[in-house]
């Protein structure tokens, strides 16, 4: 009887085979087909910098020798360290500065695939292509552990198409090796709540794993520990494994979190701006829906989330509702955490929660199960049988994400420096100077300029302010800094890009206006350029 289940089941895992390496194609060419679409943005090009610089520190410690310079312009690394003492005190003292900052997993693995791959747009990107396209076989893999096949393949079927996701696909950052380490860190949680074993390890690890890759990463223990209570008794004959893996996640880390939660407590601006939990929820729900464009909002937000409480309500109401409570919890926990730490340290954005979208597919795929299994009722049959339903649901979800995915692959919405880089290469000039309002632009513009030994120098910085709101620098200081800074320059481009964060006078381009004839000037995406010639 055994062997028989065992054959059943084995031919019912390769009927599905097909649907999930369909599903894993659609999702390779919905974001390989647009994947250099958008400009690298600056976080992008700070993320391949990052890439270079961290390993080659890491290996200075034991092959002291001058460091090899970026193939492009780089800000500074984003900590001092000076290779000095003993090794130990130095190893420590660097590797500390390097797991400081947000997901540095993630600039080792890329500094690997780079020097396989080169240093292009499609190149780099293709790193995060492949981590979304793995996504898609692993959360059918979860859903079918936690719910069924159904509601897996649906699920995976959204996050192939999403436009959320596609978007973190193509970008140079770690938001898709983010779910992907969440996603096998809970799948090995269930298979270890039933077996056991080396099921923890793998839960141990991947949780490990996402710890160094993004630092909201650690809200993912708190939701295992939260699991943990929601699915016993059915791990008992476990419980030596159980305990042991959910020490490992927490002990090691415990110090760190007893120095840092006072800084937690503390009242402080970040940069950030203030949101209430009611509009964080809409924020993921938009995203999650419509994707970064957000076309269909709230129509779409409407049907996608109208079918996340349809599978709520009514995985609530059937067997199998601990597995509804275990969503709902990887779902709501996270956001919650994070809302609370917000309350005195605004640290809210969307992509931070970007693993927790998947709860939100299931859920989708448990409500159109439960309508698939229904026959026509009379509440219903004077317009369409619940499986028709179900069915123009999935137009609708298919109308509004190839809207967005299109818009995404088809209009400029990062800073389009590629463009304005390549139109003042067309008209640079040997001596012509460079000015980059805000400075930073500076190194994503290189990374695209073709002349590589270029005059250049940062705009100034005028927004200083005194108490009382005015501000510190007087018009005639920037006049005399101005002068000094462009000196005898012939020709001069300016390079603006959110300009106003640096200068929200416009006092830097009035000088030039003022001295100077403006003779070319082209507008892109979040960024312009103006050259301007000698009078």
């Amino acid at each position: 009887m055994q062997g028989a289940g065992q054959r059943k089941a084995l031919r019912s895992a390769y009927r599905i085979l097909p649907l999930i390496c369909f599903l894993s194609l659609l999702a390779f060419g919905i974001r390989a087909a647009s994947l250099t679409a958008q400009s690298f943005w600056r976080d992008e090009v700070d993320a391949l910098c990052y890439a270079h610089e961290f390993p080659q520190m890491l290996w200075a410690l034991f092959s002291p020798r001058q460091m090899q310079a970026p193939p492009f312009a780089c800000p500074p690394p984003p900590f001092s360290w000076e290779p000095e003492g003993p090794l130990g005190e130095q190893m420590r003292s660097l590797l500390g500065a390097i797991i400081r900052q947000n997901g540095p997993l993630y600039y080792f693995l890329l500094r690997g695939w780079i020097a396989l791959t080169g240093l292009t747009e499609y190149a780099a990107r293709y790193f995060s292509l492949l981590l979304g396209v793995l996504c898609v076989p692993l959360l059918f893999a979860l859903g079918a552990r936690l719910r069924d096949r159904r509601t897996g393949a649906v699920a995976a079927a959204l996050l192939a198409c999403s436009p959320y996701l596609v978007w973190y696909s193509q970008e140079v950052k770690m938001y898709t090796l983010v779910p992907a380490l969440a996603l096998l860190a809970l799948y090995g949680f269930l298979r270890a709540v039933e077996h056991g074993g080396k099921w923890w390890a793998l839960q141990v690890v991947a949780t490990s794993l996402l710890l160094y890759t993004h630092i909201w990463g650690a809200l993912l223990i708190p939701l295992e520990g939260l699991w943990l209570v929601l699915t016993w008794p059915r791990w008992r004959r476990h419980w030596r494994g159980a305990l042991a893996a959910m020490a490992l996640l927490t002990l090691p880390y415990l110090p760190l979190a007893l120095w840092q939660i006072p800084a937690v407590w503390v009242r402080r601006e970040t940069g950030f701006p203030h949101h209430t939990l009611s509009e964080m929820s809409l924020i993921l729900l938009n995203g999650w829906s419509t994707g970064i464009v957000g076309r269909g909002w709230p129509w779409g937000a409407l049907v996608i989330g109208g079918a996340a409480v349809l599978g709520l309500a009514s995985g609530l109401c059937r067997a199998g509702r601990r597995s509804i409570l275990l969503l709902l919890a990887w779902l709501i926990l996270p956001l919650l955490i994070i809302w609370v730490v917000s309350l005195r340290q605004p640290l809210f954005t969307d992509r931070y929660l970007i693993w927790c979208a998947p709860a939100m597919y299931l859920l989708v795929g448990t409500g159109l199960d439960t309508l698939v299994q229904k026959k026509a009722t009379t509440r219903f049959s004077f317009l369409m049988s619940e499986p028709a339903l179900a069915a123009a649901w999935g137009v609708v979800v298919l109308g509004v994400f190839g809207a967005n995915l299109w818009t995404q692959a088809a209009l400029p919405i990062k800073s389009d420096v590629r463009t304005a880089a390549r139109h003042v290469e067309a008209h640079y000039q040997p001596g012509d100077l460079l000015v980059f309002q805000i400075p930073h632009i500076r190194y994503t513009f290189d990374y695209y300029f073709g002349p590589t030994d270029y005059l250049w120098v940062d705009g100034l910085y005028t927004n200083h302010r005194n108490p009382d709101g005015s501000y510190i620098l007087p018009p005639e200081i920037v006049d005399l800094w101005m002068a000094q800074r462009i000196g005898a320059a012939q020709a001069v481009w300016l390079i603006a890009s959110e300009a106003e964060m640096w200068d929200e006078r416009n006092l830097v381009q009035a000088w030039l206006e003022a001295h100077y004839i403006r003779t070319d000037e082209a507008h892109f995406m979040r960024i312009s350029v103006y050259r301007y010639q000698t009078r």
